[in-house]
């Protein structure tokens, strides 16, 4: 699985944007788990923190042609350098495993 590093791009990343006046053709289905999920993480957040605040997270799903099913998500560690988000790739690494499915 890639992980979107926040902050890289590079010059051979291709245009994934449709051309304007292109009709949308994608279906996404998400699983009610991941709703629950990020609104208990944000709550659970904002409840320690006192305030609101931003939360990450990855979304766990598989596509067929242009069908996306999104039926589990996780939070994900990270940190604010600068301007930058920093992921905690560990964490990520050992959530991804345990997320695994055949």
């Amino acid at each position: 699985m890639d992980v979107d590093m926040v902050g890289e791009s590079s010059d051979s990343e291709k245009n994934v944007m449709a051309n304007p006046g292109t009709a949308g053709s994608v279906t996404v289905s998400l699983h009610p788990l991941v709703i629950m999920n990020v609104s208990e993480h944000w709550t659970r957040s904002r409840a320690q923190d006192g305030k609101p605040v931003q939360v990450l997270g990855a979304l766990i799903g598989k596509q067929k042609g242009r069908h996306l099913e999104v039926f589990n998500s996780f939070e994900l560690v990270f940190d604010n350098v600068d301007s930058d988000v920093i992921i905690d790739r560990e964490y990520y690494n050992t959530k991804e495993e345990q997320c695994k499915f055949n």
